[in-house]
């Protein structure tokens, strides 16, 4: 459980300071796909994200895998 901690604290960090300023913000993320699918859904499960969060960063980071698979 610990491990899962970090991760999803960094993941809701970024999307609380997405609403912060105007200024755009670009943070690299070299986790596997698979990878940032299940700490997304593990900070849903343990209350650290909304339902509405969980479904803003996993279409993010669809985009983003999808985006990597396709340079």
């Amino acid at each position: 459980m610990s491990r899962t901690i970090l991760p999803v604290s960094l993941i809701v960090a970024c999307l609380a300071l997405v609403g912060c300023g105007s200024s755009t913000r670009v943070v690299q993320n070299n986790d596997t796909c698979g990878k940032q699918m299940t700490d997304l859904q593990n900070a849903l499960a343990s209350g650290a994200m909304t339902q509405h969060e969980y479904d803003k960063a996993r279409r993010v980071a669809i985009e983003r895998c999808d985006s990597r698979d396709n340079r």
